[in-house]
This record gives structure tokens, sequence and C-alpha cells, in this order.
């Protein structure tokens, strides 16, 4: 089905969208969370991963923030530096997943949106404590800087355009090419939630130039 962003959403069509399914499926599977059970009105559900989707809290954001603080999930701290960078562009209290892909929760006093960064950031030492992975820079200028906002500026000029601008993606080192110290861009010629067709064009450090077709899964 096509992104809905009205003023509810019925909830007999919620399941119609590959991407409430797949993360309430998550929040189940892997925290034995029933989010369903804390949503009062769904006001939108895209049909990106990325924007996820956004629904009024029923009754209140307590009950919600207490149920998110779990060991696999994560609070942004805005008193550390390096969470207040992270949640530069969270509306409301962030809350992320460990590993990658991750959910990442945007908790307010009435709203919540859910979505999945393709590139998680949050890791744990063996004693517990947190820390950010080199796939924070993938994150931050993959689906930050390009994906919220330059994908948003073809979206105001129609949906379309911003529809065909999200199959382009910047490359930079990460974990799904080892940390190979090449850039460039990556066009997805079959683009659906959790499967990707795509073109990739990169150039190494040494000038290599390379262009290659690639299947990706993902675990979501």
């Amino acid at each position: 089905m096509n992104e809905l962003n009205i003023n509810y959403i019925p909830v007999h069509k919620w399941s119609g969208y590959p991407v409430f399914r797949i993360i309430v499926y998550r929040l189940w599977t892997r925290h034995r969370i029933n989010i369903i059970e804390y949503i009062g009105t769904m006001r939108k559900i895209s049909s990106r991963p990325g924007e996820g989707m956004t629904f009024t809290i029923k009754n209140n954001s307590t009950k919600l923030k207490k149920l998110l603080k779990i060991r696999n999930i994560t609070h942004d701290d805005k008193r550390k530096i390096c969470d207040s960078v992270a949640a530069a562009a969270t509306t409301g209290e962030g809350y992320r997943e460990a590993g990658s892909p991750s959910l990442h929760f945007q908790v307010g006093k009435y709203h919540c949106n859910i979505h999945l960064d393709s590139y998680g950031f949050v890791s744990y030492l063996p004693n517990g404590e947190k820390f950010f992975n080199p796939e924070l820079v993938q994150h931050t200028v993959d689906e930050l800087i390009w994906g919220t906002y330059g994908v948003g500026l073809f979206d105001k000029i129609h949906p379309w355009a911003g529809k065909f601008a999200n199959r382009f993606h910047p490359i930079l080192p990460n974990s799904r090419n080892r940390y190979e110290l090449a850039v460039g861009a990556r066009f997805n010629v079959i683009q659906k939630p959790g499967n990707t067709l795509s073109i990739d064009y990169t150039v190494s450090k040494t000038g290599e130039r390379r262009l290659i077709g690639k299947w990706e899964v993902m675990n979501w």
C-alpha cells in the first residue's frame, strides 16, 4: 500500500503496510514488546523504513519510556556530547536499539515515531558500557543528512521526485564493505523493505574505480 499521511489510519489497515509489520514483528520477536498496546491513533505509516510510523501514545508517554529501558535499547543522554550530537535531529526523547540495522524511537509527550536505521551505530563493551561504532559516519551522511534533508527537499517538489531521490545513497567506509577506504554512490534499481538490488560506483583511495551490481537482504 502507498504511504498515508492523514488525520489517522484505521486500525484494520495497519497490517497492510510492510513497514508496520516489520517494526511490530521486530519489537515482539527481539524484545517481547507489543507496541500495538501503546498506540492511540496511527497518524502516519511510511513506505520507507527510515521514516517508519508515527502515532499518538495511548494515555501518556511515561509508561512507554519505562518499557524501553531494557538491555538492548539505550537512551540518548543529551547531557553527553556524543549522545547530544547523535540526537540532534531527534524529536522528543531518543531511544536506539543496539546493533545494525536498528530501531530508533522518538518519544514525545503525546506522539511517538519508530523507524529503522539501516546503519545502527550503538554497541556495548563487555562491561556493558555503551559506545558509538564507526557506522555512525555512514548513518549520519546517508540516513540523516541525505535521507532526511536531501530527499526531504525532493519530497517537497513532488512525491515522485522524493521516491526517485530516495533510490540514491552515498557510500562511505562501513561494515558492509568491510570499511574499504572508498567513497561513491549507490542507485537502488529494486528497492523494497529489507531487499535491494543496486548498482554501486566507488573510487578508492588509490584511484581504483569500480562499478558493481549488488543484491542485499536485510534481516529485519
